[in-house]
């Protein structure tokens, strides 16, 4: 099976605008099946199956594999022929019955997938990311590449960048290759895989990759492996914002677990998150200023209580500033959305004390109050005041790397107000300190943890050489 296959026929993308064609290739996608296995997974009717199969493989989209005798009959068994579809379609290529059939196609996705119930004005969400943040233009080319989880967004942007009149393409990307990639996958066919991803945007202005906040599942992944991945996917996006006039920005969706479609303020906390992630280009480029003059100090006294200090000394030559487009970096040039924070690779050695940080983002965890002890960059000892102690228990159970601090950065954000339940946004609060632990690779570090999760503090106080540069949520440089 192919990592990639480019459709541009019309015909073929009306056909996967049927809800039953496109159910078929999505399982086809995951495992060979034969009509009657089809038929009995998706409840269907044998001949219903058996029309689509022979439609999608007429089209080039699947492929019989083989075929065994049942009862004097052919049972035929059929794949897809790639994990990922790569679909073209530029607005001035469509006519009105195109448009339809583009149209017909979007909605099957709507109708296919599971919707949230939250109330959200996701276009207007589209408009003030695509035309206010980034700056898309009309006559643009933009290529999109999106997962299931983000389908409403997707299909919101693409409507905007259809009634401005930008060029685009679509990249189905499908958390089953993900894992493919991760466990089966030869390294020769990954990297041809990315490869083929960044030729297939030399025309466009901007690659816009929608992702969850989480990227992959790596449970059970070795380091290396994890890390061939992860180096290939980032060079492919460096690679492409290396080009003239390019850019690969990543929106970063959360995933949100069931019990937060209950809580009451979840509407007013998403709607901080879309807000947070559609911050003005100038309020970003006084974050980056910002960011700027903070790189300029080494070493930092991180005050969160009476005597509780931690001494942190960074390398400046090794940090990222993530403040969207106009983001710069020597590590890393990959922008992200929602932006804002500084984040360096501390000094192991030079890097102790007692800290109290308010709550973390790991797994879904409710720990709050955190007392750490540090000695030359490891944590030695972990207090939880609240009833959640998993944090107590993984600083126990953790190898020395998984217990070394890996990033310590600053929240620049203006917009970003909360620290609990919204995924990867509680770094980013205007003001906030926070410590890393896990992967640190993409700053220039060596730490390879299986994730990256952090711990954050909302208002600190910090010194540099007696010199107050941060109080209770206001910068003083």
């Amino acid at each position: 099976m192919k990592g990639l296959d480019i459709v541009s026929d019309f015909s073929k993308l009306q056909l996967l605008s049927n809800k039953y064609a496109f159910q078929i290739l999505k399982e086809l996608q995951k495992i060979p099946l034969s009509g009657v296995q089809l038929a009995e997974k998706l409840g269907m009717k044998t001949p219903r199956v058996i029309y689509y199969l022979k439609k999608l493989e007429k089209s080039g989209f699947i492929r019989q594999i083989a075929h065994k005798p049942v009862r004097g009959n052919r049972e035929k068994f059929y794949c897809a022929v790639a994990q990922n579809f790569l679909l073209s379609a530029g607005l001035d290529e469509m006519d009105e019955s195109e448009n339809r059939i583009n149209t017909s196609l979007n909605n099957s996705y709507i109708e296919y997938f599971l919707k949230r119930d939250l109330d959200l004005d996701l276009n207007e969400f589209a408009r003030v990311i695509l035309t206010d943040y980034l700056a898309i233009q009309p006559e643009e080319r933009v290529v999109i590449s999106f997962e299931e989880q983000n389908i409403s967004i997707y299909l919101k942007i693409v409507a905007h960048l259809r009634r401005i009149g930008a060029h685009y393409r679509t990249l189905v990307s499908d958390p089953v290759l993900a894992r493919e990639m991760l466990f089966d996958l030869p390294e020769k066919e990954v990297e041809i895989f990315y490869k083929g991803i960044a030729e297939s945007v030399d025309w466009a202005d901007a690659w816009i990759n929608l992702k969850r906040s989480a990227i992959l599942d790596t449970e059970g992944v070795s380091k290396k492996r994890l890390d061939f991945v992860t180096g290939i996917r980032r060079l492919a996006m460096i690679g492409i914002n290396e080009k003239p006039d390019m850019r690969a920005i990543i929106i970063s969706i959360p995933s949100f677990e069931e019990r937060f479609h209950t809580d009451p303020d979840a509407l007013e906390k998403l709607t901080m998150f879309w807000k947070a992630a559609s911050v003005s280009v100038n309020e970003f480029s006084i974050a980056r200023d910002l960011a700027e003059r903070i790189r300029k100090f080494a070493t930092f006294n991180i005050h969160t209580g009476q005597d509780n200090v931690l001494h942190v000394s960074v390398d400046r030559e090794k940090f990222f500033i993530d403040a969207g487009p106009l983001s710069s970096s020597k590590i890393n040039n990959v922008f992200c959305i929602p932006s804002g924070e500084i984040t360096f690779v501390p000094y192991p050695s030079e890097l102790s004390g007692s800290i109290y940080m308010d709550c973390c983002e790991l797994d879904n965890a409710e720990a709050k109050g955190i007392h750490l002890q540090v000695e030359n960059g490891i944590v030695t000892d972990c207090r939880i005041e609240s009833d959640d102690k998993r944090l107590e228990e993984y600083f126990r159970t953790s190898d020395r790397q998984e217990k070394t601090i890996s990033q310590v950065g600053f929240g620049l954000n203006p917009a970003a107000r909360s620290v609990s339940y919204i995924p990867k946004l509680g770094t980013k609060v205007l003001g906030s300190f926070h410590l890393t632990f896990g992967d640190n690779r993409a700053i220039g570090g060596d730490i390879t943890g299986y994730t990256t999760w952090d711990i954050i503090t909302k208002k600190p106080k910090v010194t540099c050489n007696n010199e107050i540069i941060l109080n209770n949520g206001t910068f003083y440089i």
